[in-house]
Formats: structure tokens, sequence, C-alpha cells
């Protein structure tokens, strides 16, 4: 089985299902028509809360943070056909990754349950998805910086500087929403527009890494060996 497209499939599946759940979910009456991306809209999670959206929101989620665990595992062995140094940061970048798969799957099996203690639990998870999913792509960016300094890598300019320039937007992004919470009192009316904002953009790095492997020639492979007779 080729998984090449293991950094297409685990941006594009979440794209997909949290716009299809909002089109779902407005469409039930469960959500106002509104751009998510806008002030004054709805979050994402609010769109798989409710029958039949949820049932959307959960079968295609809890997919994609098994995807995740897969895509950080195997850009472990990109980086190290690559001819990075940093053995520490590649690892650390794995077990970043991982945990925010963790993260993702925790948050995305508890929406909809009822109570203050799922609430707090689904919140650590969507923490843990954002930020750690955010530092192992900064690892990983970092890294390819390195080896397009000093190894003779097949990949583009533009391709090398899109990395760059979604790990830079998504710290931006971050910091004005942080920015807007702590000083700002209508900060709620744009809190989930900051959210949507983020998601796209965390997602949009991983796609950008489908392109990546292609162009530096990585494969990678799951096989099953034949048993013996």
């Amino acid at each position: 089985m080729k998984l090449k497209f293991i950094p297409l499939a685990t941006a594009l599946l979440p794209a997909v299902v949290v716009h299809v759940c909002y089109l779902l979910a407005a469409n039930q009456g469960h959500v106002s028509w509104c751009f998510p991306y806008f002030p004054d809209c709805v979050s994402i999670s609010v769109t798989g809360r409710h029958s039949p959206e949820s049932v959307v929101f959960r079968a295609g989620i809890i997919p994609t943070a098994v995807l995740m665990m897969i895509y950080w595992r195997l850009s472990l062995d990109w980086l190290k056909a690559l001819g990075t140094y940093m053995v520490r940061l590649n690892h650390a970048m794995v077990w970043l990754g991982m945990v925010a798969a963790l993260g993702l799957f925790v948050y995305s099996s508890l929406l909809g349950e009822v109570g203050d203690l799922y609430r707090q639990q689904r919140r650590i998870g969507m923490i843990l998805f954002y930020i750690f999913t955010y530092l192992a792509q900064l690892l990983m960016t970092v890294q390819i910086a390195s080896v397009m300094r000093t190894q003779s890598v097949t990949m583009s300019v533009l391709i090398y500087r899109s990395l760059v320039a979604t790990s830079g937007l998504v710290a931006i992004l971050g910091a004005i929403s942080l920015l807007s919470w702590a000083f700002y009192d209508d900060y709620r009316r744009y809190e989930d527009a900051f959210e949507w904002g983020l998601i796209i953009l965390l997602l949009g790095h991983t796609f950008i890494t489908h392109f990546a492997w292609r162009e530096s020639g990585f494969q990678a492979r799951f096989i099953i060996p034949k048993k013996r007779s």
C-alpha cells in the first residue's frame, strides 16, 4: 500500500468534513446561515453537536486523528531521508504530533456529550491539538530550512516558502487572537472566526507537505510479508 497521499488525506478530510457539517447544521436549522470566517458566526464545535451532522463529524474527524499519527511518523522518516541532523528535534516533532492527534481524538469523541466535565475535556483536547500541532509543524519547518541550506534537496523554493509563510501566519493569527482575548471586551464576536482561520492554516501546512514529499522523491509503503510455507 503506497502512503504518499497520507498528507493530502490528513489535510483535506477534516477540511471537507467541517464545512459539510456546517452546511448540514445550517440546513437543519441548528445554526444560522453565515460565513464562518467572519465575526458573529459559529464555532467548529457547534457544527458537530446535533444529528445528523454529528455523525458526519465523528466519522471524519476520528479517522483524521489516526491519519495524523501516521503522518507524523512518516514525517520522521521523510526528514531523515532529506538528511536532517537534528535528531532530537525530529523525535520531538513526532511526539508533539502524536499528542496533538490524541487531543483531536478526545475532542471529537466527546463532542455532543453534556456536562461540565466533558466540556473541560473537549477544551483540553482542542488546546492540545492546536498548540502541539503548531509546535510540531514549526519543528518540521526549522529542520527543512536547515536541510535546504546544507544539503542538496530537490524541493522548490515556492514550497519551502509556503511552509514558512503558513507557520508565520499561524503565529500571527494566534498572537492576534490572544491579544484580543486579553484586551478586547468584545472578543467573543471574533473567537470563532479565529478558530476557523487557525484550523485552515494548520491543515494548509500539512497539505503543502504533500507536494514537498513528491518533489523530494520521498516514498513510503506499507507491506504485509507473505507467510512462509
